[in-house]
């Protein structure tokens, strides 16, 4: 790790682990397609840079840390897709969920995983002053059910934005980037926003934060296999959070 490095990579849906005590709440037929379909296959690996990671250990179908942890305020909750899901992708049911085992849920992993991301922000504020959480996803090729943005043109590369966290020079540098290197790019579509931890969100203006999203068609197959591509996007990631971590924007 760089000295001075304000830079934290957040990958939070890689893992496909469902921890064996969750398996006999799910009731769908699916499980496997799920998983599938809504993991973000080698996202731990395509942005492991070198920049500290802090990366959610199991999967979202468990649990997704990227939702609010009150349903009230999370609009995904609608389709059954808050922190604790309740549907598939494709909006039938995935698993029984009691409001009690919703809360045992989110206290094992969610309130632990966002401590973890907390501290790690406060310690880059301690040590560099600033910090710049980096949200590393990939997209399905075409939308899915479940998603708001049913467009069929989707681009390679989304970069997400806060408009209080993600500073506009941040957004253009990189959206500058990818399209140098040859990727189309969209800002916030199919998919918008970047994580803050609540202790500082929209209250602390010197944790910034972007979200880069990667169109999974670019770097793996329908099999969940690599491609030939894969070894590019993993490079030109690599290239962009180098650039981050050294405040070229």
């Amino acid at each position: 790790m760089q000295k001075n490095d304000p830079v934290i990579i957040h990958v939070p849906h890689a893992s496909t682990l469902i921890p064996k005590e969750e398996r006999r709440h799910f009731v769908t037929c699916e499980l496997e397609r799920e998983l599938a379909v809504m993991t973000d296959h080698y996202c731990d690996d395509l942005y492991d840079t070198g920049a500290e990671m802090v990366r959610f250990p199991i999967s979202r179908l468990i649990c997704d840390p990227e939702r609010f942890r009150d349903d009230a305020d999370e609009s995904m909750s609608e389709v059954g897709m808050g922190a604790v899901y309740t549907k598939c992708s494709d909006g039938t049911p995935l698993k029984n969920v009691t409001k009690r085992h919703r809360e045992e849920i989110l206290r094992t992993y969610y309130d632990v995983h966002h401590k973890r991301l907390e501290d790690a922000v406060l310690r880059k504020l301690e040590e560099c002053g600033t910090c710049l959480i980096l949200d590393g996803h990939s997209f399905y090729e075409k939308a899915l059910p479940y998603e708001p943005d049913q467009r069929q043109m989707r681009p390679e590369i989304c970069i997400g934005t806060d408009e209080v966290h993600t500073p506009k020079p941040l957004a253009d540098m990189l959206c500058a980037y990818f399209l140098h290197k040859g990727y189309t790019v969209a800002v916030n579509r199919p998919f918008a926003g970047a994580i803050v931890p609540l202790r500082f969100y929209r209250t602390d203006p010197r944790v910034h934060a972007v979200m880069i999203e990667v169109n999974r068609g670019l770097y793996m197959d329908h099999d969940l296999r690599k491609t030939e591509g894969y070894e590019r996007v993993r490079q030109d990631l690599a290239e962009a959070v180098e650039m981050l971590r050294e405040g070229k924007w």
